[in-house]
């Protein structure tokens, strides 16, 4: 089981194994075992992306409200580093009333994040300046952990300067003295750091998080006017986020992780430096880069909306007490590498796999990205690796489903059959053939399982299971002779109005079947046909319970035979 203090986590007994984290995730740091997902952290970026796709809200974000409640009842100084990105998540909202609205929770003081960004263009200009490079921007997190892991060859040509919240931390503590805690507050998840990492940022709040925050304690923005006395600490930045300040580069940005991954595979070629101007890539793992971040949490505002109010926003912003002078402070971080575990699995392993699911050339690898993998040959691999299961790939599991259901339909003593809505046969088996006369045990010979015979020219019951098909009830019986026989007819609906089935015993010879066997038997027929409709991934646990009820008849009907 995950641990609860992972940033983002999944929690395993809700997964439902529909595969569509699998799917999303571009790392490939999901693992499926036992049916279950689960996350592989030392590959994964905190993009988010998972989280966004799961349908069952089994991926979470770890909340960090309650460790940033017990740093207010437990330091002398909290101060709230307050990410530029709020006026979009704020709309309406003037910095007076968020700012009080912050102090009523109980923080010291709030400063804008601004000004770290500020500080970073500082650093960046001069770090080009003093090495004209190829250099990519430090101020995604998700960028920064898909270099380190999955292209560390790149990694030397990270800036090495921290995060523009961690600079306006090291700031604040440069003010306020080195005791003081710092929360960033942003609309990043990939900004909270996991237990394993160290961080310069004493807990990070989401946007989101503040907001439920605000809601529990009682903070209301319509209960706060605004006050002038309310204002960020020591003052403004002066400068415009969404605009470029002067660089002696040339800077390109990117945003997406499908886009972002695309570019790094395109650089990977290019020298480190050749002597021409210096290039700065700015890439960001949300499409839309930190507005991005925000429509992945709250999807009540566009994206475009957002971003078109932090622009006006800045554009209109006349700093009353603008910050000119930064103090000097340390910009340097270090981001080595630290590749991913990489497995090395031969193509004869790949074939090996794709053997084993019933994949043996070219035709039969449908690629439907059913398993979550784009191609056969990747599911394949995840395979070799431990981090998928046979169960995944649709395809086969139909075939065995399919398999598993005519060979227990076998071991039926009893004749059972299965109709569509158009009373043609979908499954029959061998005793059902034997029961309905000489035409039917030629045509099961010739057509394995009867499929697609029309029952209407076979048996004179089909009126019975045309009136369980279209009312859909649970069950009609009916006894009937035929050639000489004395038959009994249990008709029930598998998939009301769609698909139902007759189960047909030979009275004379055996005596009429008890009411608990026959609702066993529907039962194990439901069952199998849920599996295959449904493709389900308790297909084993299905399967194991549906022959224990199988041998069950057998066995009972073995008794029967011996007592007479």
């Amino acid at each position: 089981m995950e641990q609860s203090n992972y940033s983002i986590r999944i929690t395993p007994h809700r997964c439902a194994g529909c595969y569509r984290c699998v799917r999303a995730c571009s790392t490939g740091a999901i693992i499926i075992r036992d049916r279950r997902a689960s996350i592989a952290q030392d590959e994964c970026t905190r993009c988010g992306t998972c989280r966004k796709a799961c349908p069952h809200g089994m991926i979470s974000v770890r909340d960090d409200v309650d460790a940033v409640r017990r740093l207010l009842r437990t330091s002398d100084k909290v101060f709230a580093s307050l990410d530029p990105a709020w006026i979009g998540s704020f709309p309406g909202i003037v910095p007076q009333r968020l700012i009080e609205a912050l102090t009523l929770l109980g923080f010291s003081g709030v400063g804008e994040t601004l000004l770290g960004h500020v500080k970073y263009d500082e650093a960046t200009r001069e770090q080009l300046q003093r090495h004209p490079r190829l250099a990519i921007s430090t101020t995604c997190p998700v960028a920064v952990r898909l270099i380190r892991y999955h292209y560390p060859e790149q990694a030397e040509r990270l800036l090495p300067l921290a995060h523009p919240a961690v600079l306006h931390a090291r700031m604040i503590r440069h003010w306020q003295g080195q005791t003081t805690k710092v929360v960033y507050i942003t609309p990043c998840i990939a900004a909270k750091s996991n237990p394993d990492e160290i961080s310069e940022l004493d807990a990070v709040v989401t946007f989101d998080e503040l907001r439920r925050w605000m809601h529990e304690d009682g903070v209301e923005f319509d209960l706060i006017p605004g006050n002038d006395s309310y204002r960020f600490e020591p003052g403004e930045a002066d400068c415009q986020p969404h605009r470029m300040p002067d660089s002696i580069a040339s800077r390109f940005t990117f945003s997406g992780m499908e886009a972002i991954r695309r570019i790094l595979e395109e650089t990977a070629v290019w020298p480190a430096a050749d002597g021409r101007e210096p290039i700065l890539l700015e890439l960001f793992g949300c499409t839309g880069g930190c507005d991005g971040a925000q429509t992945q949490q709250e999807k009540d505002i566009p994206t475009v909306a957002r971003t078109w109010a932090r622009q006006r926003y800045y554009n209109e912003r006349r700093p009353e007490n603008p910050v000119y002078k930064l103090p000097f402070i340390p910009t340097v971080a270090s981001y080595p590498p630290r590749p991913a575990e990489r497995f090395r699995v031969a193509a004869s392993q790949i074939d090996a796999a794709l053997a084993s699911i019933g994949k043996f050339t070219e035709r039969d690898m449908h690629n439907c990205n059913g398993c979550g993998y784009e191609t056969c040959r990747e599911f394949a691999r995840a395979l070799c690796i431990g981090r998928a299961e046979p169960e995944m790939c649709l395809s086969y599991t139909r075939a065995l489903a399919q398999k598993k259901f005519s060979s227990l339909l076998k071991r039926m003593p009893s004749g059972v059959l299965l109709t569509d809505a158009d009373l043609k046969i979908v499954e029959a088996n061998r005793n059902a053939a034997r029961l309905l006369g000489p035409q039917a045990e030629q045509l099961f010979d010739s057509r394995q399982g009867l499929h697609g015979a029309d029952l209407r020219e076979l048996a004179p019951f089909a009126d019975l299971l045309r009136q369980v098909l279209d009312s859909g009830g649970e069950i009609a019986e009916q006894d009937i002779r035929l050639k000489g026989k004395l038959l009994h007819i249990s008709a029930f609906t598998v998939e009301p109005h769609r698909l139902a089935g007759a189960l047909v015993s030979n009275l004379a010879l055996r005596g009429i079947q008890s009411d608990e066997m026959i609702e066993r038997t529907r039962r194990v027929i439901r069952e199998n046909l849920e599996t295959v409709q449904q493709i389900a991934c308790l297909l084993g646990e299905n399967a194991s319970r549906t022959e224990a009820i199988l041998n069950s008849i057998v066995t009972a009907a073995a008794d029967e035979s011996g007592k007479k």
